[in-house]
């Protein structure tokens, strides 16, 4: 029977890999000497046999715990990793960032490592030449620091290098590991467009993050992993929500301090924080001038006109109110703001963002003041947390965050049960 669909370019059949057990040379040597070629007891299974397909143009994401197999799964993807058991069919050129470095000759200077590593996406000479000027661009690296070894470069930099040389090959298959988020702003913002740029051209995204953000952005499709093993996988908007839940289990359970797995899965990379409620100082010097990426300046965070990162209040009377002065920038001149609303545990119980162009700058250097306020908190007893995110026009990145920026405690003597107050009306009604 034909079928019209086209094959996949990724496909994992039973393939699964484990390591054996780490033996002293003389046990080597014995082991030698008596002919015995069977794996010893104690042996780590990193992944179980696992199958399933990725066809042209989709994007999978891969979520699990550490040590569930994501970055196992990857490097048998990448071809880095032989498979101890099944098989693993790529079709087409495949482009990864895995590990920091990997590809790069230490030795060897910036270009000479963006010829070698497009040589091995299977570019040649004259199509590496072709795209030279591009890739240095993209990296942002200047001329004096691609004519130094890559071993003086930072971490940073060797990311950048390699996320402009593996996006430039024009690759069937694109496969990244943690790499969307180094970077200053401007950086990361180029590479978020450069992968949906990619995507919208049909490569196929394998993107392995803990922050689960990343992974609804981008992929349609979503795989967990959980101890090597496949626990589900189909659609991003089913899978996301069962494992964002099985987080928060795992919080629940007494003794297990697995509270930073839902914080990573709901937050992004550490950066560097704007002026938070406690420390309310005016802006420095660098405010003062148009910034090349938009930005928080000073946030502000309050409940009944108080303001503070710790704030009491009661449920359906208190109002949170939430002062942001940003930066905008030529790029992004109408960036959003968006308040989150999480329970303790990281879990989002609810977001409001700014309208489009609600930011707007009232002064030569690009100022912004927004203010977000909810009455009447319909939030049940209880504690939550308080986050504040700046993003692009079209909401697909953050360029900056506090989360979170302030938690509030409110009481209610009422015996509502939920996060949430529900707005209804109760009356009587007359029978006849």
């Amino acid at each position: 029977m034909s079928s019209d669909a086209p094959s996949p370019v990724l496909s994992f059949q039973d393939a699964g890999k484990t390591y054996p057990p780490q033996r002293t040379p003389l046990r080597q040597l014995w082991g030698h000497l008596r002919g015995s070629q069977r794996l010893e007891a104690g042996g780590y299974s990193a992944l179980q046999p696992v199958s399933f397909d990725i066809h042209p143009g989709q994007s999978v994401g891969i979520v699990g715990l550490n040590g569930a197999g994501k970055s196992t799964l990857l490097q048998l993807a990448a071809g880095t990793l032989t498979p101890s058991s099944g098989q693993v069919h790529a079709r087409g050129r495949i482009a990864a960032l895995l590990e920091l470095g990997s590809g790069f000759n230490p030795e060897a200077t910036g270009i000479e490592n963006i010829f070698l590593y497009a040589a091995t996406m299977g570019l040649t000479y004259a199509q590496v030449e072709a795209r030279l000027d591009s890739i240095c661009a993209f990296s942002g690296l200047s001329s004096d620091h691609l004519a130094m070894p890559v071993k003086t470069y930072s971490s940073g930099m060797q990311v950048r290098l390699a996320f402009a040389v593996a996006t430039s090959v024009e690759p069937d298959i694109l496969i990244v590991d943690e790499a969307l988020s180094v970077g200053d702003g401007v950086f990361a913002k180029r590479s978020f467009d450069r992968v949906m740029q990619l995507r919208e051209n049909g490569t196929s995204l394998l993107l392995c993050s803990h922050a689960l953000f990343h992974v609804d952005l981008f992929c349609e499709r979503c795989l967990w992993l959980e101890q090597g093993h496949i626990r589900e996988f189909g659609p991003t908007s089913a899978v996301l929500p069962r494992y964002q839940e099985y987080l928060d289990g795992v919080n629940r359970q007494p003794g297990v301090d697995a509270v930073s797995a839902t914080i990573q899965a709901n937050a992004l990379p550490e950066q560097a924080a704007p002026t938070a409620p406690d420390a309310p100082a005016a802006p420095d010097a660098s405010s003062q001038i148009p910034a090349t990426v938009a930005r928080f300046i000073q946030v502000e965070v309050g409940l009944d006109g108080t303001i503070g990162t710790e704030l009491r209040g009661y449920t359906g009377s208190s109002t949170l109110h939430v002062n942001a002065i940003v930066n905008t920038s030529a790029q992004e001149p109408h960036p959003l703001v968006a308040v989150v609303i999480s329970s303790e545990s990281g879990k989002i119980l609810g977001s409001g963002h700014c309208p489009p162009d609600t930011v707007q700058a009232d002064n030569a250097q690009g100022h912004a003041h927004v203010r977000y306020t909810l009455p009447q908190l319909p939030l049940n007893k209880g504690r939550y947390r308080v986050g504040v995110y700046l993003l692009c026009q079209q909401g697909r990145f953050v360029y900056e965050w506090m989360d979170p920026i302030a938690h509030i405690e409110l009481e209610h003597n009422g015996q509502h049960q939920g996060p949430w107050l529900l707005a209804g009306e109760w009356r009587l009604v007359a029978d006849g």
